[in-house]
C-alpha cells in the first residue's frame, strides 16, 4: 500500500512538472513574437552610468529583452549595424550621466565615426551632462543640450579611499607582503594616505586621460585648448545657453520636444504614428535582428569575455555588487569553443583589474593549452591589469586601447590580525597546539619575525612565477621584465612601447587578426559566438540565482561609489576569513580610473 502511494506521488510530481513546463513554454512563445521594425526609423541608443563590457549571461524572458541595459559590445555592434541597415535614417545617442572607463569612451567614439563615414547622421542629446558625456558626444554630428539643465565640466579626479584608520578603531589591522613600492594594492589597508609611488602612477594616468579628453573635445568642437581648459577651471558649471555660446553644444531643446521633432521629421507628419514607429530603441532593435549580424559563412570566431574581478569559483564573494569571473566559467567557455568545429579562432576580451592570484595562474594555463589547438588573440578593453594582464599573456597576440589600464605586474598579500578587537570585546582564547608553528598564522595575533619571513617568501614565489610568464610570453629578458614590472601601471600606448602589448586596436582589430591567423577568408564576414553562453530557461527556473550581494543590492549601487567600494572591502574581509591563516594573495589593481 505504501509503495503504491509513493508511486502515485512520483507520477503526480511528474505531471505537475510537465504542466508547469508546458505553461512556461507557452508563455515563452507568446512573448517571443517580436513587433516588426518599421520601414524607416531613427535608432535611439540610451547611454548612461557604468557601461559594462558585456551583459551578464543570465536568462531573460523575451518581453524583458527590450528593457535590458546595453553593454559596450551591444553599443558598438548597434552603431556598426546602423551604418549598413538602410531602414535606419539616423542615430540618436541619448546620453545621461555616463561614468565608465575612458577606454570605453574611445571605443564608442570610433564606432560613431565609422557610422558617420557611411553617411548616417549621428546626433547626441545631453541630459545630466558631465565631462564624460561631453567627451563622448563630441564624436557626433550635432550635440543638443537639454533646456533648463546644466553641464558640470569640472575635469578629472581620482579618489583614493584608505580604510586603515577606520579598521584600527575597530581593533583590526593588517600585515602586508608587498613586492616593490609600486604594487600599492595593500595601501588602503596599511597606510593612512598614499605613498609617493602610488600618487605618482595615479597622476601619470590622470595626465594621459586628461590630455586625451581635452584634446579630442577641442579638436571635434573646434574650441581652442586654452579656452576649454578655462571652461573647466573657471566656469565649471554651464547653463545650456552658455554651453551653446561657448561651442560646447550646437542646440538647446527640451527632451520631449526634441523627440517630437524627430517624430515629425521621419514620420512624415502622421500624427497617428507613435514614437515606437519612428524611434526604435537599441534594445528593441537588438531583439529584432540576427545578433550581432547574419554571417556569410559557417566559419566563426569565439569571443570569450573575462569581465570583473578574477575569482576561484562562482561561490566566492565578488568585489561589491560586481559580477566576478571564475575558473569554471572560463574552462567551460574555452572547452565549448574548442569542441565547436565551426569555431576557427578565439578572441579573449578582457575587462578585469585582476583578482585572486591562484585563479589568475590557473586561467593562464587553461588558455595556454587552448592556443595550441586554435589561434588565440587577446583584446583589452578598459582595464586588463595584474591578474587581468596575466591571462592575456597566453594569447598569440595582444591588442589594447590607447587608454587601456594594463601592466601592474606584481602580487601582494594581506594578513589581518584582530588582537585589539579581541581585547575590546572581551573574547578569551585558549589554544592547544602540536607543532611549533600551528598557531603562528592565526588572525588573533600578528606574525612574528620568522612567520613574516615565511609569509613574504610564499608571496615571492607567486611574483617570480608572474615574471617568468611575462618573460616567456613576451620574449623579454628578466632584466627587461623587471624594469616594467614591480606593480607599475601603463596606459595602452606605453604598454606597446614597453613590449607588454603587441599593438593598439579594438575588438574589431582583434577579430580581424584572429581571422587572419586561422587562415579564414578575409573577404567574408565570419559568425561570432559569445561566451559565457546565455543561461537557458531550465537553468533560470532551477538554478541557484544571483549571489548574495546581487540579490541584496541589485545594480542600484553606482560602480566606484563609496557604498560600492565599502562593499568591496567587506568582501575582502570575508575572503580573508576563508583563507588559511587569513592570508590572501592578490593580483589586482587597487583603484579605478574614471572622469567624475
Amino acid at each position: 500500500m505504501t509503495k503504491k502511494k509513493i508511486g502515485a506521488g512520483k507520477i503526480g510530481c511528474i505531471v505537475v512538472v510537465l504542466v508547469f513546463l508546458v505553461m512556461a513554454i507557452g508563455i515563452y512563445r507568446l512573448f517571443t513574437a517580436q513587433k516588426p521594425l518599421p520601414e524607416e526609423f531613427v535608432l535611439k541608443i540610451d547611454v548612461s552610468g557604468d557601461i559594462r563590457e558585456a551583459v551578464e549571461p543570465g536568462f531573460s524572458l523575451p518581453f524583458e529583452r527590450e528593457s535590458q541595459e546595453l553593454s559596450l559590445k551591444d553599443i558598438i555592434f548597434l552603431l556598426d549595424m546602423a551604418g549598413d541597415d538602410k531602414r535606419i535614417k539616423g542615430v540618436l545617442l541619448d546620453i545621461n550621466g555616463v561614468r565608465t572607463g575612458s577606454a570605453k569612451i574611445q571605443q564608442i567614439q570610433r564606432a560613431i565615426e565609422r557610422t558617420r563615414e557611411t553617411g548616417k547622421r549621428v546626433n547626441a542629446f545631453l541630459r545630466n551632462a558631465g565631462d564624460q558625456d561631453v567627451w563622448l558626444a563630441s564624436a557626433c554630428d550635432a550635440v543638443i543640450a537639454e533646456r533648463g539643465n546644466f553641464l558640470l565640466l569640472d575635469g578629472l579626479k581620482a579618489e583614493l579611499l584608505f580604510y586603515t584608520g577606520t579598521l584600527e578603531k575597530l581593533g583590526v589591522s593588517f600585515q602586508a607582503a608587498q613586492w616593490t613600492a609600486w604594487k600599492s594594492g595593500v595601501e588602503p589597508f596599511t597606510r593612512l594616505s598614499a605613498s609617493p609611488e602610488y600618487r605618482e602612477k595615479v597622476e601619470m594616468m590622470l595626465d594621459g586621460v586628461y590630455d586625451a579628453y581635452t584634446g579630442y573635445v577641442t579638436k571635434q568642437r573646434e574650441i581652442p585648448l586654452k579656452a576649454y581648459e578655462n571652461i573647466i577651471n573657471e566656469k565649471t558649471v554651464l547653463s545650456a545657453e552658455q554651453a551653446k555660446e561657448l561651442k560646447v553644444v550646437d542646440e538647446i531643446s527640451g527632451h520631449w520636444e526634441y523627440l517630437e521633432r524627430l517624430k515629425k521629421s521621419f514620420g512624415k507628419g502622421n500624427n497617428n504614428q507613435g514614437d515606437d514607429d519612428v524611434l526604435v530603441s537599441g534594445a528593441r532593435y537588438k531583439a529584432a535582428v540576427p545578433w550581432p549580424y547574419q554571417p556569410k559563412t559557417k566559419e566563426s570566431i569565439a569571443v570569450i569575455t573575462a569581465s570583473g574581478p578574477i575569482i576561484r569559483s562562482a561561490d566566492d564573494m565578488t568585489a561589491g555588487t560586481e559580477q566576478g569571473f571564475d575558473e569554471e566559467t572560463l574552462r567551460s567557455s574555452v572547452q565549448a569553443a574548442l569542441d565547436d568545429e565551426s569555431v576557427k579562432a578565439i578572441v579573449l576580451r578582457i575587462d578585469s583589474p585582476g583578482g585572486d592570484a591562484l585563479a589568475s595562474a590557473n586561467m593562464f594555463q587553461i588558455l595556454d593549452s587552448a592556443k595550441v589547438k586554435k589561434p588565440l588573440v587577446a583584446s583589452m578593453s578598459s582595464v586588463a591589469a595584474s591578474g587581468g594582464y596575466m591571462i592575456a599573456l597566453a594569447a598569440d597576440s595582444i591588442f589594447a586601447e590607447p587608454l587601456t589600464v594594463t601592466g601592474s605586474i606584481g602580487v601582494y598579500a594581506l594578513k589581518p590580525e584582530i588582537s585589539k578587537l579581541q581585547e575590546k570585546i572581551g573574547l578569551n582564547r585558549e589554544v592547544i597546539t602540536k607543532g611549533d608553528n600551528a598557531d603562528a598564522f592565526t588572525i588573533f595575533k600578528p606574525l612574528d619575525k620568522a612567520g613574516f619571513a615565511k609569509f613574504m617568501e610564499a608571496t615571492g614565489w607567486i611574483y617570480d612565477d608572474f615574471l617568468a610568464k611575462v618573460a616567456r610570453s613576451r620574449k623579454m629578458t628578466p632584466e627587461e621584465v623587471e624594469a616594467v614590472a614591480g606593480g607599475k601601471v601603463w596606459l595602452g600606448e606605453l604598454a606597446v612601447k614597453n613590449g607588454l602589448v603587441d599593438r593598439i586596436g579594438g575588438l574589431q582589430d582583434a577579430l580581424r587578426a584572429a581571422q587572419s591567423m586561422a587562415e579564414m577568408d578575409s573577404a567574408v564576414v565570419p559568425g561570432l559566438k559569445f561566451y559565457p553562453e546565455p543561461q537557458g530557461l531550465m537553468d533560470y527556473l532551477l538554478g541557484d540565482g544571483p549571489g548574495i550581494a546581487a540579490r541584496l543590492f541589485g545594480r542600484d549601487l553606482p560602480a566606484g561609489s563609496f557604498a560600492d567600494r565599502s562593499l568591496q572591502t567587506l568582501d575582502l574581509l570575508l575572503q580573508l576569513e576563508k583563507q588559511p591563516g587569513g592570508m590572501y594573495r592578490m593580483m589586482m589593481l587597487p583603484y579605478e580610473m574614471r572622469i567624475d
